[in-house]
């Protein structure tokens, strides 16, 4: 009775153990693109991450600075701030 349980369990981790590996090499060709479109779409990808990482680690930075900083010199920072996002807006009106 032993061997028999022994054999089952045995037969268990071994399908187990394939069919994790198996999924391993799948995922491992998955993760090399097939075709120039497929990579540039994966570079775009990891571009637009960095970016946004890059964007919210400089908010941080931003505020980190403004809380160090007097109410006043606070209060001009967003002014500065609030006028050079109406400039965005204006100069991107006018290029349409």
């Amino acid at each position: 009775m032993n061997k028999d349980k022994m054999k089952t369990l045995f037969k268990i981790i071994l399908l187990l153990f394939m069919s994790f590996s198996t999924h391993e090499t799948l995922y491992a060709q998955k993760k090399n693109p097939g075709s120039v479109a497929e990579a540039e779409k994966a570079l775009a990808k990891k571009n637009k991450k960095q970016d946004k990482e890059a964007k919210k680690a400089m908010k941080e930075a931003k505020k980190n600075f403004a809380a160090m900083q007097t109410k006043e010199f606070r209060k001009s920072l967003k002014r500065n701030e609030k006028r050079q996002r109406k400039e965005a807006r204006r100069k991107k009106r006018r290029n349409r």
